[in-house]
């Protein structure tokens, strides 16, 4: 496998049955830069957080990849093409996309985010052979990094509530239409490592691991590095002492590092939203315009170098905040970008024989990448119940 597939971000549809609450719909969604990731009743899946309009001079033709994604809005008649598909359209040099709309804070009311939460919910109320959302109250969690918890909750609970009516179609299946209502007071939002804390301390039956007590009582760091920021933790005797959130502390730096370093080295420019494209072969394609000829050079090494060097980055941060963790018991890594990161850790804190590391994932056999996603919904149809008990 090529190096660079391992920063690809991946699209992922896995049917299956969830803990659940009757007369519930559950979707719990993390609404990433890099990805979209779901948890409902009956599928997990991720998707690229990405999507263009088609036009109408736009045609479709060939093969269609299982994995395609279209999103129809039915008011105004729109579609786009959403995920993986959208940004193999991208030219390495393309800047028709705002960065600000891409990888902003302020993003909730752009087109962008519109369509990629819609489709995000919309997958996650798909009907199935585990089951369906028919005649089920919908209930919607997410999260969002600590530091923009308070200001940006009510613009995330905005966005993605009131009067939806939309379509969606994956591969060569049919559209499947989408019409409903979402309240506000059905959303909900908590700090995005609260919910690796709640995924490595509940199993899939949504009860207490018998490690969970003692990962409270200890003193414990969730290292949370997304495509846009570094998000952690720090607990401490079952209180959470402190959060953080580091910005120019994620994957986004580390291909914008890369890029820069194509640039340098090779003279030719690739934006990041560009990578994601490239990240499938490693290799991008130069072109000598003096003498007119291409040739395909790999940027293996290049990412490897930026790769290790953000993290080297983010690491010292950690170390000079929190004292080279000394006093702490744990350290949890969690998401894509932490798992890109994990032997750069794990290695550099070799030498501490009381910090215990921990993967985020460590009670499922999902990627990484759904760590946060799956302490949401557990977090979530656990509460449901307990309403539910309480009625």
């Amino acid at each position: 496998m090529v190096y660079t597939q391992n920063f690809k971000t991946k699209t992922i549809f896995t049917e299956r049955k969830n803990l659940s609450v009757d007369n519930v719909w559950t979707v719990a969604l993390d609404i990433g830069y890099s990805a979209v990731k779901g948890f409902s009743n009956n599928m997990i899946y991720s998707f690229p957080s990405y999507c263009r309009k088609m036009t109408s001079q736009m045609l479709s033709f060939g093969e269609t990849s299982k994995t395609d994604i279209m999103y129809k809005d039915n008011e105004t008649g729109e579609t786009w093409i959403v995920g993986a598909a959208a940004q193999d359209m991208i030219t390495s040099d393309e800047t028709r996309d705002s960065i600000a709309e891409l990888y902003g804070r302020n993003r909730y009311f752009s087109d962008i985010f519109k369509v990629i939460s819609r489709v995000g919910m919309g997958i996650g109320m798909m009907t199935n052979n585990y089951d369906s959302p028919n005649g089920k109250k919908l209930v919607v969690q997410t999260g969002l990094p600590p530091a923009y918890l308070k200001t940006d909750t009510p613009y995330l609970k905005d966005a993605l509530s009131g009067h939806h009516d939309f379509s969606i179609r994956i591969g060569g299946k049919q559209w499947v239409s989408f019409t409903y209502d979402l309240p506000e007071e059905n959303i909900f939002v908590m700090p995005q490592p609260m919910g690796t804390l709640l995924s490595i301390a509940t199993d899939n039956n949504g009860k207490s691991i018998p490690e969970a007590s003692r990962y409270f009582k200890s003193s414990m760091l969730i290292f949370d590095p997304g495509f846009g920021t570094l998000d952690v933790f720090n607990i401490r005797n079952k209180m959470v002492e402190s959060s953080e959130t580091f910005d120019a502390l994620g994957m986004k730096r580390v291909l914008q590092e890369t890029s820069n370093k194509i640039m340098n080295k090779y003279h030719q420019e690739v934006s990041v939203p560009a990578m994601q494209k490239l990240l499938t072969t490693g290799e991008v394609k130069c072109f000598d315009r003096k003498n007119r000829r291409t040739k395909l050079v790999s940027f293996n090494d290049l990412l490897e170098e930026a790769n290790k060097e953000v993290c080297y980055e983010a690491l010292q941060k950690i170390d000079n905040i929190y004292n080279n963790l000394f006093d702490h018991d744990y350290l949890v890594i969690t998401g894509g970008t932490g798992d890109a990161w994990k032997s750069i850790i794990t290695e550099y804190y070799s030498g501490m024989e009381s910090l215990r590391i921990i993967n985020g994932n460590q009670n499922d056999m999902l990627p990484a990448i759904f760590s946060n996603v799956r302490g949401y919904y557990l977090y979530i149809v656990n509460k449901m119940k307990r309403q539910t008990k309480g009625n």
